[in-house]
Parts: C-alpha cells; structure tokens; sequence
C-alpha cells in the first residue's frame, strides 16, 4: 500500500505549532519568574526578538497554501527553531542553560517525521549551534555561576560538546532506524490485511461457485435438453422461425450460464500441487483455452523447453483470463503480445495489449470482485480478481500499468518449485 510521502509532516505539523506556541508562552514565564526569584539575568532583546519571531512564523504556517511541500515547510520550521534556540541560549547562559536539552527534541522529531537528509542538515545545525554557545563570549549582564573558564573547566566544556554530538548522532540514527522500521512493518501489516481479506472473499466465492455449480448443473442441463429438443421441433415449422431464435438464445444464455459457473468453481476443481511442465505445453493450454479465433490474435513469446514446476491449470486459467481482457480492450484486429520468462527463483508473465489505455481511477478498482468496465453480459469481473489471487497465494504478485492512449501492461510473477 502507497503512502503519500506528505503524509506524516501533514498530520504533525498542527503538533508542532502547538508545540511552539507551548514553548513561546513557558519562555515568556518562565524566564521572567526566573529573573524576579532567583536573581537569573535575562537578556530582555533576545526573549522578545525570538518570542516574537516564534509567534510570527506560527501564524504563518497556519497560512502557508496547500501546493507547498508540508515536507519542506516542517523542515525549515525546525531549522528556524534551532536557529532561534542557539540566539536565546547564547543571551542566558550560553552552554550553562540547562534548556539546551531542547536541541534532542527537535533533532528527534525530525527523525521520525522527516528523511534522513532533513534529520543530518537539523542535527548538523544543532551540534554547531551548541558548540558556538561555547566559543561565544557570554554577554557581560548575564550571569553564569559555576562557569570555570580555566584549562580544566575548558576540556570539560569540550566533553560537554562531544557528548552532546554523540547523543545527537545516536538519537538521529536510531529513532530513523526504528521510525522507518514502523513505517515497513505498518505497510506489510497493512498488505497482510489486505492479502487476508482477498483471500477471506476468494474462499467464500470458491464455495459458494462450488455449491451452486452442483445444485444448478442439473437444472440447467435439463434447461439445455429441452430446449435443444423444442429448437429441432421449432425449426421443422415454417412460422416458428422467431421462436427458434428464442430457443437458440436461451441455449446460448445457458451455456453462458455453465460457462461462468465453471470459471467461479474452477479453483476448487483443480488441484493446488505444482506439476513439471515446459512452456511449451503451458502455451498450448493457453491456446486451447482461448479458442482458435482468439488465439490468431496473440503473440506467444517463450522458450517452449523450458521447464518449470507450477500449477499448471490454474496457471493457464490465470493467463487466459488476463489474455482475454486485453483482447476486448483492443481493436478488433490488434494483437496482444504474452511474454514468459523465467529464472532460478520462478516465471514471469508480461502481458501487453495497444488498447486505449485505463484511466487512474478506474484502474484503482481493478481487481475486486465483480467490478468490470465490459457491457452487461459481456464479464462478471472475475477475471483479474482470481489471477491476482492465484498469483498472491502461491507467493508471487501481479501489478497491471496503463497509461491512456498507450495500452496496458499486466506484469506477474509466481515462484516455481524444482522441476
């Protein structure tokens, strides 16, 4: 399942303007109350430039347009606030301000929320940022007690600075690491799922085709006996030319009927055991299954003794059926180009047809049960969905491209056993 990539900065970002409006209110507080009780100088300029830059850029991210990239938007957010933080602390205290915890939060966020390149430039920043609070010269009106400017005190400002980098190092790389392996593990929970309820839907179908293709077979082999006999009578009778024709449909209509009865009940028929077989013969049951007429119209490309171990029945079942909709996408006389290959690991299907292509919503649907783009009469929608899940059940995967104007490209791929 794709994830638009803007997602997260989309959702967090209200998150961090919150957050900032916290920060700008606890700074407005706390360094007032800290100047009032505890005797702490405060550079007053710094306070109200940074407070009123936060407050600034928060109201203007609440008006940013949509067409810029939220990606970017929280990325130069955090960057600015890094920014701001290194002016605030280098006006109170300097290395000494024990809010310099604050540079980890925001390298932190942007390793959940943003890739790695946004994460390295904000950790970069911040470690920079944090060391020029060292090599800059406090203001004179700030007081910072304890501040040991002898050769001792120095390398212990320097450890201070290394520490400080390699907690930002190992929080960037790890909380990357475990984010994105979230991310990969919620997209193959979410696959599962969806794998889960196709497979859920295929075995309902499997048995319900399973039931009604034996409860119905006799009625309708009845159905085509009396019909077929009433025809033979009909067309002996000059003025019963119309209802001939009217047996003649309901014969077709019932072979129909037979017909997709069969397609429905067909995985429940044939085995699931792969069995050695050679390209060869996979594109003579491709063809069989096809019909002459149909299969003047395709392009077999393969090596016809190559052998591979698959299950060969559903195997043709899944490729006539993609066969067969690429034919009824395109021109009645164009070809479609079916390709088989394979490798050591298993066989790939490339099916290609000059139709005028899917449009993107369109193709979104493909593939679930019994949604079809054909006239009524002309497909019930099962097609695809019982190729995918052939393909998907045996560990493979099928992915259908089309571009308008350009045709359509359905592309599969099943692992093979030994043959």
């Amino acid at each position: 399942m794709a994830v638009a990539p803007d997602l997260e900065p989309t959702v967090t970002l209200p998150w961090l303007v919150r957050l900032r409006w916290a920060i700008l209110v606890g700074q407005l507080v706390v360094m007032p109350l800290a100047n009032l009780v505890f005797g702490v100088a405060v550079s007053w300029w710094a306070l109200g430039a940074t407070s009123a830059v936060i407050a600034l850029s928060n109201l203007v991210i609440t008006r940013v347009p949509g067409r810029w990239p939220r990606t970017h938007v929280m990325g130069g957010v955090l960057i600015l606030d890094v920014a701001l933080m290194t002016v605030l602390f280098a006006a109170a205290g300097g290395a000494m301000n024990p809010f310099t915890v604050f540079y980890l939060v925001h390298i932190t966020l942007s390793a959940v929320v943003l890739d790695a390149k946004w994460t390295i430039a904000i950790a970069v920043l911040s470690m920079a940022g944090f060391g020029l609070l060292f090599l800059a010269p406090a203001p004179p009106h700030v007081h910072t007690p304890g501040m040991d400017m002898s050769k001792p005190g120095m390398a212990h400002l320097q450890g201070m600075w290394v520490a400080f980098v390699l907690a930002a190092a190992l929080s960037a790389f790890f909380v990357g690491r475990i984010t994105r392996a979230m991310a990969s593990q919620r997209e193959q929970i979410a696959t599962l799922r969806e794998s889960a309820a196709r497979n859920a839907r295929l075995a309902a179908l499997t048995t319900l085709a399973a039931g009604a293709a034996h409860e119905l077979n006799n009625p309708l082999a009845t159905i085509a006996v009396a019909a077929h006999e009433a025809r033979l009578r009909a067309e002996q009778i000059a003025a019963a030319g119309p209802v001939a024709d009217d047996l003649r449909l309901i014969l077709d209509e019932v072979d129909r009927c037979q017909a997709i009865l069969h397609q429905m009940a067909a995985r429940a028929e044939h085995g699931d055991d792969a069995q050695p077989t050679t390209f060869g013969e996979l594109a003579r049951k491709i063809r069989s299954q096809l019909g002459e007429a149909r299969a003047d119209r395709v392009e077999l490309a393969h090596d016809p003794d190559a052998r591979v171990s698959l299950p060969t029945e559903q195997m043709a079942q899944s490729v006539v059926a993609l066969v067969k909709n690429a034919l009824d996408a395109s021109a009645p006389t164009a070809h479609v180009v079916v390709t088989l290959a394979h490798d050591a690991e298993g066989v790939r299907v490339q099916i290609a047809d000059r139709g005028p292509g899917i449009p993107a919503d369109v193709l979104a649907k493909i593939g679930e049960p019994f949604f079809t783009t054909k006239e009524p009469g002309r497909g019930m929608g099962l097609g695809v969905f019982l190729a995918r899940a052939f393909f998907e059940s045996r560990g493979g995967h099928l992915a259908i491209e089309s571009s308008a104007g350009l045709g359509t490209t359905v592309r599969a791929y099943v692992p093979t056993e030994p043959a």
